[in-house]
């Protein structure tokens, strides 16, 4: 095993840069006290400070103000002084996150003290200003924070180690902050609803830096593989018990505490924030996230933001076998079928499949839902017809063959997936990925058409009338498909992409099933209504007898025992997709790509 790279532990404070300008602050004005509550994280000092200074004849400012140091408020309110404000420390002690000084434990109860006694405000101040004042603070403090970590990432101030403290001490913070929230009813408002979901993901972020830049990269691997438990009965998950481990602790013990609260954290924001569709946390115009989407693919994806392609762009989380992994993963193969996501939704079920089987290739491609490989797909059906409609005159044996054989392959397929993939390994990724529900439309689609004589007489028809009707099939067919996506997503680009890419699978699927069922059954159904004068003959003497349908193409190729009926096919996969579609929008409140 290579050796692993040298750790980077946090530095004590006296070896922090000092800052070159003044600390980002969170500064709110309670108007009936005329005073101005100041709230910061001195990072530098790694100290958080209550402050309050008196604000006599000041006018508010503008709501989102930005304090010094270039890190924006987002909703605080700060006072337009006249001259600098004299701020005093609420509290004698100043807490800091230094284990020989202080425990988190203390942070917290200066939290109490804030909104249990209003006289730490001032002579005048009511247990409702204090109440109102903290209701405040903790809704703003998510954003103050998150821009604090903002502008510390983009001008680069921070040392590798330094910063690697920085988020250190964010996590521990804004975890304190949340566990306030959570076990204190303060206000049942929307504000402070926000305020938690955004710290939780606040501490997901950090710890992730943690994990990524300080954790033993062994420990990880053995962390995926299930080598390594993360929870040992000897560590002290509290908030004391973490903030010790990463100051004083073992490298054995700083792996395994990071590891354990960065899961459990993965867990609270993506289950608890972001596949929970009945908060309302990112559909309001008053949301501190990106779309809903985008931050599911934040959390999931090594890249924060990109696609899953293969295994290794999903976070460890999801990379490790046990039955969190295996819950979760379902969940995130439903949200991505009902976003009708079908690319990512069949790379979580792949995913999903190789795991339980303890086959996981990190550079195996897990999907083929793309449109490129759809339209690819479809092309590779259709080349033998396109071949046949320019040159079938030059060589008809060949085209035969060249069609017959396309019948022999897909027939193979499918008794390949019955067979093999579902009797003998009871493998039902294959069938999972590929949107079974859609494939299940167009075999309902299917039946009312492919026994019905007028259908099969339409398929004979001039080419214009033929092409006419398969187009607005298709074009109808399209537009029931967009209007369903765009019901969910507002980006009509996105919705329409996405339509775009069901219709070319359901036009695939309606094709190759069209194959399988006219070679089984369609020679009875020509011999039956293509026949001249009424008279039943054989296949090969409609053929002869029959023009072209279009270009040099004949209504029926092939070779014995292995017909294709272009005509019939092309009306038929439009028509039982048309068909399928509409009764699965017209009987079912479900998404098209819902499971089944």
């Amino acid at each position: 095993m290579p050796a692993s790279p040298a750790r980077r532990s946090p530095e004590p404070a006296s070896e922090a840069p000092r800052p070159t300008a003044a600390l980002p602050r969170l500064e709110l004005r309670v108007e009936r006290l005329q005073l101005v509550f100041r709230f910061t994280f001195a990072f530098h000092a790694r100290e958080v400070r209550f402050e309050l200074a008196e604000a006599v004849g000041e006018a508010p400012a503008a709501e989102g103000a930005t304090p010094a140091g270039g890190a924006s408020t987002e909703g605080a309110t700060a006072p337009a002084s006249s001259g600098p404000l004299r701020f005093e420390r609420i509290f004698p002690e100043t807490f800091s996150f230094n284990a020989g000084r202080n425990d988190p434990t203390e942070l917290f109860l200066q939290l109490e003290d804030l909104v249990s006694k209003p006289r730490l405000l001032g002579p005048r101040a009511s247990a409702r200003d204090a109440r109102n004042l903290m209701i405040r603070m903790l809704s703003a403090a998510p954003r103050y924070l998150d821009g604090l970590c903002r502008h510390l990432e983009e001008t680069t101030r921070l040392r590798p180690e330094a910063r690697l403290r920085f988020h250190q001490d964010v996590a521990m913070l804004s975890q304190i902050l949340l566990r306030f929230v959570e076990t204190h009813v303060l206000d049942d408002s929307r504000p402070l609803r926000m305020a938690g979901w955004s710290l939780r993901r606040r501490i997901y972020q950090s710890l992730r830096v943690l994990l990524e830049e300080r954790v033993d990269p062994d420990y990880v691997e053995a962390y995926v593989e299930g080598r390594a438990n993360p929870v040992d009965p000897s560590d002290d998950p509290t908030e004391s018990g973490f903030f010790q481990t990463l100051e004083t602790g073992e490298p054995a013990a700083v792996d395994r505490m990071i590891v354990r609260m960065a899961e459990r954290a993965f867990y609270l924001w993506l289950e608890g924030v972001c596949l929970d569709e009945e908060n309302q946390a990112f559909e309001k115009e008053d949301s501190a996230f990106a779309d809903r989407e985008r931050e599911v693919l934040r959390a999931i994806t090594v890249d924060e933001g990109g696609r899953i392609d293969r295994s290794r762009d999903l976070v460890p989380y999801l990379r490790r076998p046990d039955r969190n992994t295996a819950r979760i993963l379902g969940k995130l193969e439903r949200w991505f079928l009902r976003s009708y996501d079908i690319r990512h939704s069949s790379a979580i079920i792949n995913h999903a499949a190789a795991l339980a089987k303890g086959a996981v290739s990190g550079s195996r491609a897990l999907s083929w839902h793309t449109p490129r490989i759809h339209a690819t797909a479809l092309a590779a059906l259709l080349a033998p017809f396109l071949a046949g409609t320019f040159f079938y005159e030059r060589a008809p044996e060949l085209i035969d063959l060249l069609c017959s054989a396309e019948v022999v392959l897909v027939n193979a397929a499918v008794v390949w997936f019955l067979l093999y993939r579902f009797c003998w390994r009871k493998d039902l990724s294959f069938f999972h990925a590929s949107v079974p529900r859609i494939g299940a439309g167009i075999i309902v689609g299917y039946l009312p058409v492919f026994l019905i004589d007028e259908v099969w007489d339409l398929a004979s028809r001039p080419t214009l009338a033929l092409n006419a009707v398969t187009l607005l099939l298709g074009l109808v067919t399209l537009l029931y498909i967009y209007v369903e996506v765009a019901r969910r997503i507002r980006d009509t680009g996105v919705a329409f992409a996405r339509a775009r890419s069901i219709f070319l699978l359901g036009v695939f699927e309606a094709f190759g099933a069209g194959i399988v069922m006219t070679s089984l059954v369609g020679p009875f159904m020509v011999e039956r209504n293509w026949s001249p004068e009424g008279v039943e003959t054989s296949v090969a003497v409609v053929r002869d007898a029959m023009p072209p349908m279009v270009g040099q193409l004949p209504h029926v190729v092939g070779v014995e025992g292995f017909w294709v009926f272009p005509s019939a096919l092309l009306l038929m996969t439009f028509l039982s997709f048309f068909i399928g579609i509409f009764l699965q929008l017209m009987w079912e409140e479900l998404p098209i790509t819902e499971p089944l």
